[in-house]
């Protein structure tokens, strides 16, 4: 299986600039790029911050730079984002039993969980107890097979500036997704970082973002924001077996013509 995703787009109305950055012109590249690399994927996932404001004209904004792809597309929920005008401008957007936006994909060799950490008008993320029934259900009911999380705020620290808005009171969330066992990766945005590690042998991996990067500065930080590189990840999925890639669209570095001949410093290999 054959995932885009597309992390913290943070979309405004059409001539918006978010910190000095166009980020439908961002957006646009982005879809471009994944028309031509990887225009068969399966499914495309917006790791939440869809837009910068929540408002109804940014998420109309957004749908109109995604028209191209011709792949599904799941949405979920991030601290720039409004629930509430997120599902009116896409009421076909599924959500679980409350009305969070949670769903499942279930494949022949895994099944993919798509989580809501957004809580209204807090930067911090929110994994809940009525979020955590819906979960609970989810992994039960997927038993042997692969499960890989998709969420926007991580549940852990990362050592950087935003772990001051991580999901907060995570304890729970921890015994539930380490107790059924079947969990093989987490994906998240929020950090606007590229960066993987493990958390209590859960796997996990940010992706920067297609609109602006952090810069690196390690705790205690302050925010410091790059113009790029609008990064996006391309997921390649085979039961208990994945890869992400990482693919920045602004990239400078010019191709090297290949000549099939291995080329070596004559002043080395004397």
């Amino acid at each position: 299986m054959k995932i885009v995703l597309l992390p913290d787009l943070h979309v405004t109305e059409k001539g918006g600039l978010v910190r000095g950055i166009d980020p439908i012109a961002r957006l646009d590249s982005c879809v471009a790029a994944i028309q031509r690399l990887v225009a068969d994927a399966d499914l495309c996932v917006t790791m939440g911050d869809n837009v910068e404001n929540g408002r109804e004209t940014e998420y109309l904004a957004l749908l109109d730079c995604l028209k191209p792809l011709r792949m599904p597309i799941r949405f979920l929920a991030g601290n720039h984002d409004d629930r509430d005008t997120l599902l009116k401008v896409m009421p076909e957007v599924e959500q679980d039993q409350s009305g969070y936006i949670q769903s499942a994909l279930e494949t022949e060799r895994e099944v993919l969980l798509f989580l809501d950490t957004a809580k209204a008008r807090e930067n911090s993320g929110d994994y809940c107890d009525e979020k955590l029934t819906w979960l609970n259900q989810q992994l039960k009911q997927a038993g042997q097979k692969s499960v890989y999380l998709f969420m926007h705020h991580p549940p852990f620290r990362t050592g950087l500036w935003n772990d001051h808005s991580r999901v907060r009171d995570a304890d729970k969330f921890l015994a539930a997704v380490t107790a059924a066992r079947n969990v093989k990766h987490i994906l998240l945005g929020h950090t606007h970082r590229a960066s993987s590690g493990s958390w209590n042998g859960l796997a996990w991996t940010t992706i920067e973002g297609t609109c602006y990067a952090n810069d690196f500065e390690l705790l205690p930080a302050k925010p410091n924001y790059l113009a790029g590189p609008a990064q996006i990840g391309i997921l390649l999925l085979n039961g208990g077996e994945s890869v992400l890639h990482f693919q920045e669209v602004l990239g400078t570095y010019p191709l090297i013509e290949y000549s099939g001949r291995s080329i070596r410093d004559p002043e080395l290999s004397a």
